[in-house]
């Protein structure tokens, strides 16, 4: 099963069970809504990671910098500059 299918499917029984929620006990409402509060929470955190990877790889594509350049920088393995006096 694809994250495509199980998130519709935990979207769809959300929806279902949403639309009963005035008659459910108390306790079942409270865990509903807790439940739909830790998926998108955790499904944004996902989103939010991958798009600072995205800008981060952006910021660096747009400086002109380039891999082997930055690990120089990085790890000290590049020729050194010599500054003028």
């Amino acid at each position: 099963m694809d994250f495509g299918t199980l998130s519709q499917t935990l979207i769809d029984w959300v929806t279902a069970t949403g639309r009963t929620v005035n008659d459910l006990p108390g306790t079942a409402a409270f865990g509903l809504g807790l439940f739909t509060w830790f998926a998108v929470e955790q499904i944004l955190r996902r989103v939010m990671t991958g798009m600072r990877w995205v800008i981060i790889v952006g910021v660096v594509a747009a400086l002109g910098l380039s891999i082997p350049y930055l690990a120089s920088l990085l790890w000290g393995s590049g020729a050194e500059v010599a500054l003028p006096q």
